[in-house]
């Protein structure tokens, strides 16, 4: 069952972010004391009293644009009260009503039998009881629930009147085993330079629009989940903010915040998408940026995104997939996909690689076929000898998935140089399983020979002689 979704909306600076983050239980929405630092929709999960539902952080509403970027926030918003199955008003709860309150009232007044009024920063209950209570009746939403995210006061009593709500009107997703929910959905990143065309893709892959789009590069500041099923698998997928060079953020700033939300999104992937501008190239960053995703042993799948812009595509398309081993030697094993987010060019084509690379970092493979590929490579490739003696493998054994990782025991496991490491990794790829799109990671324990490993060990040496 879907879970129901509770949408968090009200005017800027009202403590929006920091509910939904109390709500949730985890600080994953960005806040700051500036209006107007969320900007995209902020996707969470969390149940109270054995119901779960989806908690929506939006930004704050302006009765009068300033901007284009506003103006879409606010026609986003008011297209999602349709889905929402229930509506958190949120208003200042120390400072009183403005017209903007007004105005998000009369929006929701077609809502009414779905909106719960929430005051916010009522940390002085007195005030509030005497000062801004009556006032806020005017808003024409009935009861009012005064909280103080800040100082977690009263939100046991929010979240008692939002699972009420839900069960009320039947609409409960009650909670359904962990572990077997994180393993049917695939949990997918999509990571990237700024105006790379991230959330334009993100969105043609939801299918809806969500994420905030446009021509101006950061737009996106938070990261933002949205599940959706595909032809019977599940996905979870995660637009995230530019990644910049450190030297071009300054410290406490916003997009520092933003910079991190990334990095923790990319750590709770899956699968990690690094979208490419076709039009610039494969950059530093852009290196970088997959080298966070192989360093935490996520699967991987590179998209040349904006292919429609692109000239002589064939002639591009070869130079790309040239310029892999040279520029992304340390990825090769991932999938290339190229994409026009805008025409929704090539969307099958990355989905069924997400896929494929999700495989390949929960497959596992049998000890013999590992330890004959092995045989086979030390047969071809003799190790080296270091401190006067040859580096000896008696024999190897895959000991985990996600990603998968090998260990094999040896002689000298501190002794076995960067080149011959790779070397097994290109063995196991060319002669076991390509593992297409997931990193491999290697293991070296020390262990000495017995008879029932002799025979791997009886074959090196017979290959020396």
């Amino acid at each position: 069952m879907i879970k129901p979704k509770v949408l968090i909306v009200g005017k800027a600076n009202v403590g929006k972010s920091t509910l939904f983050n109390r709500i949730i239980g985890e600080k994953k929405s960005i806040v700051h004391d500036l209006p107007g630092v969320t900007r995209d929709f902020v996707y969470g999960e969390t149940e109270w009293d054995g119901v779960s539902f989806t908690v929506i952080d939006t930004c704050g509403i302006f009765e009068n644009a300033q901007s284009y970027i506003e103006e879409k926030q606010k026609s986003l918003i008011f297209q999602s009260r349709e889905e929402a199955a229930l509506i958190l008003f949120v208003v200042d709860g120390r400072n009183g009503l403005t017209s903007e309150d007004f105005y998000i009232a009369d929006n929701l007044k077609r809502y009414s039998n779905k909106v719960i009024l929430v005051a916010n920063k009522a940390e002085n209950y007195d005030k509030f009881e005497i000062e801004v209570k009556p006032e806020l009746y005017s808003l024409g939403f009935g009861d009012i629930i005064p909280v103080s995210a800040e100082h977690n006061r009263n939100i046991t009593e929010l979240l008692d009147e939002i699972v009420n709500f839900l069960v009320k009107h039947e609409l409960t997703s009650f909670i359904e085993d962990a572990e077997q929910t994180s393993e049917e959905i695939i949990k997918v990143a999509i990571v990237g330079r700024p105006n790379v065309g991230k959330s334009s893709l993100f969105n043609s892959i939801i299918g809806i629009e969500r994420a905030l789009v446009s021509e101006i590069p950061g737009t996106t500041r938070d990261s933002i989940d949205y599940e959706v099923e595909i032809e019977g698998q599940k996905f979870s997928f995660i637009d995230t903010a530019g990644l910049r060079k450190k030297s071009t953020v300054s410290y406490g700033s916003i997009e520092m915040f933003s910079i991190s939300r990334s990095i923790r999104a990319i750590e709770r992937s899956d699968v990690v998408v690094l979208v490419v501008d076709a039009l610039e190239g494969i950059t530093r960053q852009d290196k970088s940026i997959i080298g966070l995703a192989e360093d935490r042993g996520k699967a991987s799948v590179i998209v040349f995104n904006k292919w429609d812009l692109v000239k002589n595509k064939q002639q591009k398309k070869e130079e790309f997939l040239s310029s892999i081993d040279k520029e992304f030697f340390f990825v090769n094993y991932s999938p290339i996909v190229f994409t026009s987010a805008a025409k929704k060019w090539g969307i099958d084509e990355l989905i069924a690689s997400i896929e494929e690379a999700n495989r390949s970092r929960n497959k596992r493979i049998q000890t013999s076929l590992l330890n004959a590929a092995l045989e086979r490579y030390i047969m071809a490739s003799p190790p080296p000898i270091k401190k006067g003696k040859r580096i000896k493998f008696y024999y190897a054994a895959q000991v985990g998935i996600r990603p998968p990782v090998f260990v094999f025991y040896t002689n000298l496991p501190n002794d076995v140089p960067k080149y011959y490491q790779q070397g097994l990794r290109n063995m196991i790829r060319n002669y076991v399983d390509p593992f297409i799109g997931s990193p491999i990671f290697l293991k070296f324990k020390e262990s000495k020979p017995s008879r029932k490993k002799s025979d791997i060990k009886g074959k090196i040496q017979s290959s020396k002689k």
